[in-house]
């Protein structure tokens, strides 16, 4: 038998209230004012609660470099104990990502590279990134010899809510794994939606979505976008291609 609750005319009009009164969520996408530059120095605010620690090394078979994960962990204290908890769940865990194969994914705010034949370290980015994911592109090093791998990072405050997280758009780069020859691939103001690897013409395929009425978030009214990259011939650029057509 199932219950059935009956509610009050004044309990109604308040749940009424109440949901009329909800703030709709920020939207993806805020635009600089100055319509002439689309990249523009942003102030973020700083998470007091958090602090930075590193992972242990990561060595991918053939290169000749360690590359470190550097990440936030957060930092709680309840009664006479302190508690530590990844920065994005703030899970019981020192642990900033996770190592699945030739994939790291986690929230991290740089990767520090280190040459095996050194003891100095060294960033892969010079500003203020989020890392979602890296991937070190192992079958295109058997048939290049270039140690490619690729990531997905949020680079910029798209809401503009003053910092960078989940709710601001990913973008795609790769880069070498010694941090040299590091190229953005996604438009400005693309989110990227997928990306793969194809062995057998040494190709990057991604997709990005545009918000093309710029109206702050994506819908269906917007417009795909497919891109290529040749990893053997990077001076080539990005190509972008019609399947549609």
């Amino acid at each position: 038998m199932i219950a059935m609750k009956l509610f009050t005319p004044a309990f109604l009009i308040a749940l009424t209230f109440f949901s009329s009164c909800r703030q709709e969520p920020k939207p993806t996408l805020v635009y600089p004012t100055d319509s002439t530059s689309q990249v523009e120095e942003q102030v973020l605010v700083k998470d007091t609660t958090l602090i930075l620690t590193g992972e242990l090394p990561i060595y991918f078979d053939s290169t000749n470099h360690l590359l470190f994960p550097i990440g936030p962990i957060k930092l709680t204290q309840r009664s006479s104990k302190i508690y530590f908890g990844s920065g994005s769940s703030g899970n019981s865990s020192f642990s900033i990502g996770y190592l699945s194969g030739n994939t790291f994914s986690g929230d991290l705010d740089n990767v520090m590279i280190q040459h095996l034949d050194s003891s100095t370290f060294r960033p892969l980015f010079e500003k203020e990134i989020k890392i979602r994911s890296f991937q070190f592109l192992k079958s295109i090093r058997k048939l290049t010899k270039q140690n490619w791998i690729v990531l997905s990072i949020t680079d910029r405050d798209t809401n503009n809510d003053g910092k960078l997280d989940d709710e601001d758009i990913e973008s795609l780069y790769v880069s070498d794994i010694n941090g040299t020859n590091k190229v953005k691939l996604t438009p400005e103001f693309h989110e990227l939606l997928d990306w793969q690897v194809l062995d057998v013409n040494k190709r990057l395929y991604f997709r990005t979505i545009e918000d093309s009425d710029r109206n702050g978030k994506f819908d269906k009214q917007d417009i795909i976008h497919h891109f290529y990259l040749q990893l053997d011939n990077l001076n080539d650029g990005v190509k972008e291609y019609f399947p549609l057509l």
